[in-house]
Parts: C-alpha cells; sequence; structure tokens
C-alpha cells in the first residue's frame, strides 16, 4: 500500500474525527446559546466526517469503490468547509481575517489529495484500477 494513502486514511479516519470531537465538546459544553443554524452545520460536520471515516476505512481494507469514494469524501469536506467559513455562523470558530485563507486552504488540500487518488500509477496499481493495458485494448 503507498504512504500516501496510510497518511490519507489517517486523516479521514482519525484526524477529522478527533478534530470534529474536541469542537463538538465545545459546542455542546454550551448547547444553550448556540442557534439552531449552528446545531445544523455541527450535524452536517458530523455526517461528512462518517462519510470521511467509512471512506478511511475501505481504502484500508481496499473494497472496490474505495477511491471514489474517498473521492467523493474529499469533495464533501471541501464544500462544507467552503459553507462554514462563509457564513456568519460560528464567527469565532476563526480568528479574524482568516477565514478566507483558511478555507482555501482546505479546499487546495483536499483537491491535492482528490489529484492524488486520480493520477496516481501507485494507487491505481493497489486498488487494480488498470482497466486497460499499455496499447489501449482491454484485457480479456
Amino acid at each position: 500500500m503507498p504512504a500516501w494513502i496510510l497518511l490519507l486514511i489517517f486523516i479521514l479516519a482519525i484526524w477529522n474525527p478527533a478534530s470534529l470531537a474536541l469542537y463538538a465538546a465545545s459546542v455542546l459544553a454550551n448547547i444553550d446559546s448556540r442557534s439552531t443554524l449552528s446545531l445544523m452545520f455541527l450535524g452536517a460536520r458530523l455526517a461528512i466526517t462518517s462519510i470521511g471515516v467509512a471512506a478511511g476505512i475501505t481504502l484500508w481494507l481496499r473494497r472496490p469503490g474505495a477511491i471514489a469514494f474517498a473521492k467523493a469524501a474529499l469533495a464533501l469536506f471541501a464544500i462544507e468547509a467552503v459553507v462554514r467559513l462563509s457564513s456568519r455562523v460560528d464567527l469565532g470558530s476563526a480568528p479574524p481575517g482568516t477565514r478566507l485563507p483558511l478555507a482555501l486552504l482546505i479546499v487546495l488540500h483536499n483537491a491535492a489529495w482528490y489529484l492524488y487518488l486520480q493520477r496516481s500509477r501507485r494507487v491505481r496499481a493497489c486498488y487494480d484500477l488498470e482497466s486497460q493495458s499499455r496499447n489501449g485494448s482491454v484485457p480479456l
């Protein structure tokens, strides 16, 4: 298994859930002062992080469709970050002046992983994504 895939599995299955757990703990500590929209964002993050964990597990187990699932999870993480950081909900979650750079950094980070999954020969070989031989004919 390529080393970069192991890092992506760590990010999807361990890092993202741990950071969400820390954020959720701070939100739930003062849930009375949170708006309904803020709690809806938290629920959406929980669902997207769950999809990311499932994608990390499928990558680890080398299941069919694991790469497509991981790409979908990365796209969802990027969309969620842009929506969350462009809204007025939870203005205290990022220091002033850092919301746009943070959103761009998250989008670029997820886009880089997406391109890695799309273009890497090692990934294609590891997950048996080579459906055509070098001369372009379909193997029988």
